[in-house]
């Protein structure tokens, strides 16, 4: 098992002191292999992606002309779905007849750590949670370094306008970043709020296209994913049975305690239930999330490149104009349905569902965690434009368009790629759609208020 102060002293590292032990130094160790957050399915802490060495900075001889970003919301507290699930889980605990033993000890003198039943769906803040991960207060310094990634492309004078999803944490998160970009400037009078309602009613005009999607069908691969071997979960069950006879718990609900060990790391900094699972069983249970993912909501599922399509149309719209700064906060799944259509993250082949597949060309985790943020890059290098993307704080290279300055992309040959790419793409015709087919609001916000009710969710 995985000892909590090994969590606690090295950073969620799965291997404790023994990963220094064949090398001369510390520095010489690879241990982000064994860091837990890379198998929590993107429910844990904000993480950077493992990237490829490619330098962030802007390449030699080049200039920034613009930056579009898409984000994620902060590190948060589970779905009230989920939360319903735990209470049902703690009820199992609750009512063993006996001490627990062993590996389950702890739950002895456990306090659930959802507090109030009103927290649930909310972002994770210094008032609501104890540990460093505060969803807001990362917000906060991830705007402080944009503003100064990116401060030749502000201009003091104008508004900042920050489009958001109505959900209230997505909303919540773009306001901690504005007043990190902002600092002592912010203000009402400086930035601007442009809430686009999740709605099934916008069709295309939205952050969440999904929603207005008729034909989406999230158990299309319903059959495929069960054939994954989980017998992992038999074995855990088994290891606590030893200690702890007659606790009448189910695999399902076993299963659901990975998915606690990273809800309860965003509230409190750490989780007892992370101790429970071996390094073996982590990867297999992140490997489960990431074929779920994929089937689900995306490259697998047939209508995710259509959904995201919107939304890329407006990205290469922007790609032609001047403006300069482009900020919008949505959730991880229209970001997973976006970035699929993009073709940024396209394994070249189906996950296998029959074993863990290595490397892993769909980390969840690495790719959409609390926070996750995608920058779009157009750079300007002699008399050529080049476009790049930026994941969680690494280069990620376009697929089969990366010889440009910075293993950039010739703004053209991008172009050209996603029209091939979408050539056959009608997100109106394909999802149904009974709302708007296009993504309107960057540019008609000024004369078309957006301005829709926070929601819980």
């Amino acid at each position: 098992m995985v000892g909590l102060s090994q969590l606690l002293n090295a950073g969620f590292i799965l291997g404790g002191q023994s990963v220094f032990q064949n090398v001369a130094a510390p520095h010489q160790a690879s241990i982000e292999q064994y860091n837990i957050v890379k198998y929590l399915g993107g429910s844990g802490p904000y993480i950077q992606n493992s990237g490829y060495g490619i330098s962030t900075e802007i390449p030699e001889k080049c200039t920034i002309e613009q930056v579009q970003m898409i984000s994620r919301h902060g590190e948060r507290f589970p779905s009230k779905g989920d939360g319903k699930y735990f209470s049902s889980v703690m009820e199992v605990f609750e009512k063993y007849n006996g001490k627990f033993r062993g590996d389950l000890s702890f739950l002895n003198n456990y306090q659930y750590f959802v507090t109030n039943p009103d927290y649930y769906e909310k972002e994770t803040t210094p008032q609501n949670s104890k540990g460093p991960y505060s969803g807001t207060t990362n917000l906060l310094r991830h705007g402080a370094y944009f503003r100064k990634r990116y401060q030749s492309l502000f201009d003091q004078k104008e508004r900042l306008v920050v489009f958001t999803s109505n959900s209230g944490r997505c909303y919540q998160s773009g306001e901690y970043f504005a007043r990190g970009f902002l600092g002592d400037d912010y203000s009402n009078d400086n930035v601007e709020f442009v809430v686009v309602d999740e709605d099934k009613k916008m069709g295309g005009n939205s952050l969440t296209p999904r929603y207005a999607c008729k034909t989406l069908n999230q158990d299309l691969h319903k059959d495929l994913i069960s054939q994954y071997d989980k017998t992992y979960l038999d074995d855990i069950l088994s290891r606590w049975l030893v200690d702890n006879p007659g606790l009448e718990i189910s695999t399902d609900q076993v299963s659901s305690l990975f998915l606690w060990c990273a809800f309860e790391i965003n509230v409190r900094g750490y989780s007892p239930f992370c101790d429970l699972f071996t390094k073996d069983e982590f990867i297999r249970s992140g490997y489960r999330n990431d074929i779920v993912n994929y089937y689900e909501t995306g490259p697998g599922n047939n209508m995710t490149k259509v959904i995201g399509s919107p939304m890329v149309d407006a990205s290469l719209k922007m790609l032609q104009e001047n403006s300069k700064i482009w900020l919008t906060f949505t959730h991880d799944t229209d970001i997973e349905m976006y970035l699929t259509s993009l073709g940024l993250i396209a394994p070249s082949e189906d996950l296998p569902v029959d074993r863990v597949q290595f490397p892993n060309p769909y980390n969840a985790a690495e790719f959409f965690p609390q926070g996750a943020r995608i920058y779009t890059e157009k750079l300007k290098c002699g008399d050529k434009q080049y476009v790049r993307f930026v994941v969680n704080d690494a280069v990620y290279p376009y697929p089969g368009c990366s010889s440009g300055p910075g293993f950039t992309c010739e703004l053209n040959d991008f172009f050209k790629l996603i029209r091939s790419r979408l050539h056959d793409v009608n997100y109106k015709v394909q999802c149904e759609v009974d709302g708007p087919a296009e993504l309107t609001f960057y540019w008609d916000y000024k004369d078309k208020k957006y301005n829709a009710p926070l929601i819980d969710q």
